[in-house]
């Protein structure tokens, strides 16, 4: 055991879960360097928050910058340039109308904000999320979870008035037989209709709440056509549509964010991880008249839109721009999905699937998943699980990674994947 896992063990509380326990001493671009001499080709991105890789030299001089400045001030007590140009930014590139925004400091922050934004623009309680979504692990946000039953196991009550419809996941659909992502998306508005009809009225739903492509859950993506329908429902019964895009936003799907890929404005867009280029931040973009109707001071935060996480935001922006990034996932995505064409005859692979740069392998099995991504770190390539039983491989790469380093991690994975299935076999 190296020394340092041994004094780590020691001191952090069990209740924080591992994928490694590698003891990593820097990072540089995609790549991991450890205490023992390992380098690793990291396609993870810290679980989607670098995406210019490690240690860009825009990024890493925009925070020097700053921290030479000051390294704090609330933005209740001062204004700063640095969360003022992120804002402006942001309205820049976000979906149309989407033009006003509040930091905090995370995902689960954000996505809190926008429950609370929602609930005290419409003067109701209701929220609609989907089965296998991961929006957070604070009280309220783990209410609004359910990717895993076990983000709830022991704490009691949660947030009341949430209400869980199914997500359009085909692999994960009870109804009988194999059909695509469009007949299951029909069949999950069916049900989210018979909820409105005998479990919460129209009328007390205060927002519906989605990850356009489940994150923890997954890395499946709703088609189109649910996204839209759900549109068209939060505007017939006057409710919010609230997109969790912790995952997703950023050029992670080919686009600034996933509502502009996939075609659906959202009245809310909850962002973080990729947000702060690798330091914490994460925010709420909504229309100004829905931010002007969310009362004075009764949300805020010390540390939301720090300065020098802002400054890392904008610069990680930056170079999204210039170098073209946003545009390069959809190339990245192919490349992964075409390396990865051998493991379709792979006896326990369920479903290889992609949302630009946002890739997904499915085993049957969380056993065979685990092995394979093990297997892999012995060959230098980190990856991590996802899915409700960690049955999916998913694959994080910075946007920027070298070519030829991506299709060596990925025929890395699939080498493992193999050796698993003979192992097994």
């Amino acid at each position: 055991m190296d020394p340092l896992e041994a004094r780590a063990r020691a001191v952090l509380s069990p209740v924080l879960g591992h994928y490694t326990w590698m003891p990593v001493d820097r990072a540089e671009g995609s790549w991991l360097f450890t205490r023992d001499g390992r380098r690793i080709l990291d396609l993870t991105c810290g679980i989607a928050v670098t995406p210019v890789g490690h240690a860009h030299p825009k990024v890493v001089a925009a925070v020097v910058e700053q921290v030479r400045r000051f390294s704090h001030l609330s933005i209740g007590v001062a204004v700063y340039e640095p969360y003022v140009a992120l804002a402006e930014e942001l309205a820049r590139i976000a979906p149309a109308g989407l033009d006003t925004v509040m930091f905090g400091n995370s995902g689960a922050e954000a996505v809190e904000a926008a429950v609370k934004l929602a609930r005290q623009s419409t003067g109701r309680e209701a929220v609609l999320v989907f089965r296998g979504g991961f929006h957070g692990r604070t009280f309220g946000a783990a209410s609004l979870t359910t990717s895993k039953a076990a983000y709830r196991r022991g704490y009691g009550a949660m947030l009341p008035e949430v209400y869980v419809a199914p997500f359009p996941y085909p692999l994960a659909c009870r109804v009988g037989g194999p059909h695509d992502g469009e007949a299951c998306a029909a069949h999950c508005l069916e049900e989210l209709e018979l909820m409105l009809e005998h479990e919460v009225p129209p009328e007390h739903v205060a927002a519906i709440l989605i990850e356009p492509v489940l994150g923890e859950g997954g890395y499946a993506a709703a088609p189109a056509s649910f996204l839209q329908a759900l549109r068209a429902l939060a505007d017939r019964i006057g409710a919010l549509l609230i997109f969790d895009e912790v995952q997703t936003g950023l050029g992670r799907t080919g686009a600034w964010f996933a509502a502009q890929r996939l075609g659906v404005t959202p009245d809310v867009i909850a962002t973080a991880k990729a947000l702060g280029g690798g330091l914490p931040l994460g925010g709420v973009l909504a229309p100004r008249r829905l931010h002007e109707g969310w009362r004075t001071s009764t949300h805020g935060s010390t540390f939301g839109g720090n300065p020098v996480s802002c400054a890392s935001g904008l610069a990680t922006i930056q170079v999204l721009r210039e170098e073209g990034l946003v545009e390069r996932a959809e190339l990245l995505g192919a490349l992964m999905v075409e390396e990865l064409a051998p493991l379709r005859a792979h006896p326990r692979v369920r479903e290889i699937r992609r949302l630009g740069a946002m890739v997904a392998v499915e085993f049957d099995d969380k056993a065979v998943n685990k092995d394979a991504i093990a297997k892999s770190l012995e060959q230098n390539v980190l990856l991590l699980s996802c899915g409700a039983h960690d049955q999916v491989t998913r694959f994080i790469p910075p946007l920027n990674i070298a070519e030829e380093d991506l299709r060596a991690g990925v025929r890395a994975f699939v080498v493992a994947a193999r050796a698993v299935e003979a192992v097994r076999a």
